[in-house]
C-alpha cells in the first residue's frame, strides 16, 4: 500500500507540497532546492531528514537538530521507523505520514472547502464546469508532481552517492562541488570567490589539498593557520566528516571570511551504514595484565608483610573472570588440545583399518 505525506504549513494544508513516498529509494525533506521535499523556512536545514525506503519499512534519519516527531525532539542522527498517523514538525510545517488513500481524501475535501467559497457567487452551471477543470487539473498536477517525485529521487540517489563540499556566500548563493577526483585544491580564485576543484589554474591562492582515499576524505592544510575546522585551527591532516564546518584565511590573509561558509557531506548510504554500525568497539581485555602486573607488585614488596601478600592474590583473583582458563596460542584451553589429540589419534586408526582391511 502506497504512502504519503500530507503537509501542512501552520495549520494550512499546502497540497501542491504532497508527495508520495517510492517503495524503495532514499527521499529527503530541506529547504535545499535538490530536496525532494522542499520546505522554505529559515530554521530547516538544508538537508533536515532523510528518509530510507525498503518495501514496507519507511526509516527516518535526522541529519541536523530541529525537528520533532509525535511531539519527542530528534536528536541528530536518530533513527525511526514511521507508522502511519506519525506526525513530524520542524519549523512551520508539520508533516503527516499516513496511506496515499488517506492522504487524497483530506487533500480533496480541502480542495472542495476553497473551491466552493471562492466560487459561491457564480452559477451552479459555471461552479460545475470549474469543478470539473479543477478535478482534472489536479489529477494533472498530481501526475506530474509523481513523476517529479520520482526524478528527484533518482537524482537524489545519484548525487547522495558522493562527497561534496557545499558553499555559501554572504549573499546566500550555495554552490556544492562534488569530490569527483582522487585529488582536489581548495583556495581562493583570481575574482575573490571559494573554489574547490582540480585544476590548479583556477585557483590563484591554496590553502588546502582534498585527497580522497579508501578511508574517506583527507584534508591537508598548506599553512599553519589558514584553516579552521569546526572553530579549532587545523595545522595538520584531518579526515572530514559529515557536517564538518571549514572557514578560510581571507584572500589577503588579514583574518578569516566569516561570510563564506563550507559544510562538508557525506553519502546518505554512508550515514545509514554508520548508524547502524557500533559506535565504539569494547577494548579486548587481555587475561595476564592483571596476573603480571600483581606478580610485579609481589616482587617489588618482597620484604613486605604476609596480609600485604594475601591481598595482591586476592586481587588477582578478583581481575580473572570465574571460568576462564589459561589458553594455549591464545586460543584453546589445555582439555581442548587434549580432546582434539584424541580424536586426531582416534580419526587416524580408523582411516588405517579401512585403508588396509577395505
Amino acid at each position: 500500500m502506497s504512502k504519503k505525506f500530507l503537509v501542512k504549513n501552520r495549520e494550512t494544508i499546502v497540497p501542491e507540497l504532497t508527495r508520495e513516498i517510492p517503495e524503495n529509494g532514499i527521499f529527503s525533506i530541506g529547504n535545499d532546492s535538490s530536496a525532494t521535499l522542499e520546505l522554505k523556512d529559515e530554521r530547516v536545514a538544508p538537508e533536515q531528514f532523510v528518509i530510507v525506503c525498503e518495501g514496507s519499512q519507511v526509516t527516518l534519519m535526522c541529519r541536523v537538530d530541529g525537528g520533532q516527531i509525535n511531539g519527542q525532539i530528534l536528536p541528530q542522527g536518530s533513527l525511526h521507523n514511521l507508522q502511519p498517523k506519525d506526525v513530524i514538525g520542524v519549523g512551520d510545517y508539520t508533516l503527516i505520514f499516513d496511506t496515499a488513500e488517506s492522504v487524497e481524501a483530506i487533500v480533496s475535501s480541502f480542495i472542495k472547502k476553497n473551491s466552493a467559497q471562492e466560487n459561491s457567487a457564480t452559477s451552479n452551471l459555471s461552479q460545475k464546469k470549474q469543478n470539473t477543470s479543477r478535478k482534472k487539473t489536479g489529477g494533472q498536477s498530481e501526475t506530474l508532481d509523481s513523476q517529479r517525485s520520482l526524478n528527484d529521487v533518482l537524482e537524489e540517489l545519484r548525487s547522495d552517492e558522493k562527497f561534496y563540499f557545499q558553499v555559501e556566500d554572504a549573499a546566500g548563493e550555495k554552490r556544492r562541488f562534488y569530490v569527483e577526483s582522487e585529488e582536489m585544491w581548495l583556495g581562493w580564485s583570481a575574482a575573490g570567490k571559494c573554489v574547490i576543484g582540480k585544476n590548479t589554474a583556477d585557483i590563484e591562492i591554496p590553502r588546502a589539498q582534498i585527497r580522497k582515499d579508501w578511508s574517506g576524505v583527507v584534508l591537508y592544510p598548506l599553512q599553519t593557520e589558514s584553516i579552521r575546522l569546526n572553530s579549532e585551527m587545523l595545522s595538520e591532516p584531518h579526515r572530514l566528516k559529515n557536517d564538518d564546518h571549514l572557514l578560510l584565511l581571507a584572500k589577503n590573509n588579514a583574518q578569516f571570511d566569516n561570510t563564506m561558509s563550507i559544510k562538508f557531506h557525506e553519502p546518505t548510504a554512508l550515514l545509514v551504514l554508520d548508524s547502524i554500525l557500533p559506535k565504539e568497539l569494547p577494548p579486548p581485555v587481555l587475561m595476564k595484565t592483571a596476573s603480571q602486573t600483581a606478580d610485579n607488585r609481589l616482587k617489588s614488596n618482597a620484604d613486605g608483610d604476609e596480609a600485604d601478600r594475601q591481598t595482591l592474590q586476592s586481587t588477582v583473583q578478583q581481575s580473572i573472570p570465574k571460568g576462564e582458563k589459561l589458553r594455549i596460542f591464545g586460543y584453546f584451553t589445555l582439555t581442548e588440545i587434549m580432546v582434539m589429540t584424541a580424536g586426531t589419534l582416534i580419526a587416524s586408526v580408523i582411516i588405517f583399518f579401512v585403508l588396509e582391511y577395505f
